[in-house]
């Protein structure tokens, strides 16, 4: 067995076990402190403007305090980050991220989330501003990183769930409004409702780094499908809830690499992100194959993963777009 596939096979086993965990450990290990509730508080170093539309029948202002809250999560492990404003405005069809800027270089969001649905409204902006913290327009135009963008895509559907699961606790300790604290156990809901179909589990006996081979060439010609990138971010989840500090990462995604590989994309992210990073990403890249120093290898992190991580039951134009989640029901 190679050493460092050795040492990842240990750490699959206890990753196996995270998710079902997580929620009891992380609300008897978080502070209620760390749920400061922003809401209609701005926060220092980002601007949400909520333009006027056909929203439903909800106000522009309540939409803005779930979009600070959902902000809030995602930006606490990058104190000090401002950002450029952030419009946002209703689609009748999907969520996304314009690469044009605004008049006065802001960023450009659109939602199809309506009325009072906040859980939507968390899920398909934390998509978003995943993109928006992962610099996506660096790959506007990038033969090199738009081959990859569907890793992109999987960080930002976690970004999505690991919102929904955090606010589930934050707006139970310390919601927007104190009347809002009811609406707790949705976010939680929406997110099992995604967590549980069954188009996300890896075949029975299946690797990662297996499934990965086999579906590498569709995902680099077609970065939304959901169907593949889902998959992916189900089994990155508990990592990113265990880890929180990665998030941190994903501002130096997309950096130029050598080549325009997988492994040259996740070279290049290793080599960029900040130190306290480093040795997670090992791991990621090995699940997926690929060994530091080596050329990518199913059999190395078959052998890492043995048993584990798998489940038994031309570029980019105008925009960039997300899933749209259903509606609250």
């Amino acid at each position: 067995m190679h050493p460092f596939a050795a040492a990842v096979a240990g750490l699959m086993l206890s990753l196996s076990v995270l998710q079902p965990a997580w929620a009891a450990q992380h609300r008897a290990a978080t502070p209620e402190s760390a749920f400061k509730s922003h809401g209609h508080n701005k926060m220092p170093g980002l601007e949400i403007r909520v333009l006027a539309g056909a929203w439903g029948n909800v106000r522009t202002e309540d939409i803005e305090t779930v979009l600070y809250s959902v902000a809030a999560v995602l930006l606490e492990n990058f104190p000090g980050k401002r950002l450029n404003p952030i419009l946002v405005a209703p689609s009748d069809k999907e969520p996304l991220t314009l690469y044009e800027k605004g008049p006065n270089n802001e960023y450009q969001v659109y939602l199809t989330a309506q009325d009072k649905n906040w859980a939507q409204y968390a899920y398909e902006f934390a998509h978003e501003l995943g993109h928006i913290l992962a610099h996506y327009e660096r790959h506007a135009y990038s033969g090199t990183t738009a081959h990859n963008q569907w890793f992109e895509e999987a960080l930002c559907e976690v970004a999505s769930l690991y919102v929904l699961r955090r606010l589930a606790f934050a707006w139970e300790v310390s919601p927007p409004y104190p009347h809002w604290a009811a609406y707790a156990p949705t976010f939680e809901k929406y997110a099992e409702r995604f967590l549980s179909e069954r188009h996300r589990r890896l075949p029975p006996a299946t690797a990662l780094a297996t499934w990965f081979a086999q579906n590498e060439q569709e995902l680099a010609r077609n970065p939304y499908l959901r169907v593949h990138n889902e998959v992916v971010a189900n089994l990155l989840l508990p990592l990113f809830e265990e880890n929180p500090h990665l998030w941190v990462a994903i501002g130096s995604l997309n950096l130029a690499s050598e080549g325009d590989s997988f492994r040259d994309y996740m070279q290049a992210w290793h080599a960029n992100a900040p130190e306290e990073c480093k040795d997670i990403i090992q791991y990621l890249m090995a699940l997926f194959g690929i060994v530091p120093g080596g050329e990518p290898t199913a059999s190395a992190s078959s052998e890492a993963a043995a048993g584990v991580g798998s489940s038994s039951g031309g570029p980019p134009g105008a925009s960039r777009t997300g899933r749209a989640g259903p509606p609250v029901r």
